[in-house]
């Protein structure tokens, strides 16, 4: 036997129901994405020095801008500098360093010996 639902249920229902077919009629649709915690604060301190009531007036602001430029300004824009082929983590680092020394104390020879400063 199916559930009835109450006055209350129904009710937000239906308003469920209109809100998506009135978003559906004018081309709406929601966007949902991950963001760093950083740039959330960021964009909330914009929201409210800038006078904006909802994060989502201030996408659509950006999005607008964004797409009113013209073609070359948005692709420099979207130029990064290269990164790096590789990164040498301070770990890496060390270990190379602990496995050179033990290397060099198989092997001695070609250790890199300091200038005596004498002239």
């Amino acid at each position: 036997m199916a559930e009835q639902k109450t006055g209350a249920a129904k009710h937000s229902a239906d308003y469920r129901e209109r809100e998506r077919t009135k978003a559906a009629k004018l081309g709406i649709e929601k966007v949902f994405f991950n963001m760093p915690a950083g740039i959330k604060v960021a964009l909330s301190a914009e929201i409210e020095r800038h006078g904006y009531d909802q994060v989502q007036e201030l996408w659509q602001d950006l999005a607008l801008s964004w797409i009113a430029q013209d073609h070359e300004e948005r692709a420099r824009r979207l130029e990064r500098p290269d990164a790096p082929a590789f990164y040498i983590s301070p770990k890496l680092a060390r270990q190379f360093e602990e496995a050179s020394m033990a290397e060099l104390k198989r092997d001695p020879g070609d250790e890199i010996k300091p200038p005596s400063g004498k002239a």
